[in-house]
């Protein structure tokens, strides 16, 4: 569990800041794709595959906050 979104380990940007990644403290991995508007959770360790949570607004700040709630909802 992590208290505050600036506790996310982001692990990845690509050049031009359109994907973005975190790990969580689980190990984790979550995806912002600013193309897709969504945020995607890792459908097991190292699968590459991605369950994906579409935002109601497209922007980085929504996308952490998704990150964030879906670390602390799923993982505990």
């Amino acid at each position: 569990m992590i208290r505050k979104i600036s506790e996310l380990s982001q692990t990845f940007q690509s050049p031009s800041g359109n994907v973005i990644e975190w790990r969580s403290p689980g190990g984790w991995l979550y995806r912002y794709e600013r193309e897709r508007a969504a945020v995607g959770m890792e459908s097991g360790p190292n699968t590459g595959e991605f369950l994906w949570h579409v935002l109601d607004r497209n922007d980085l700040t929504l996308a952490k906050r998704k990150v964030f709630d879906l670390i602390n909802d799923d993982e505990l």
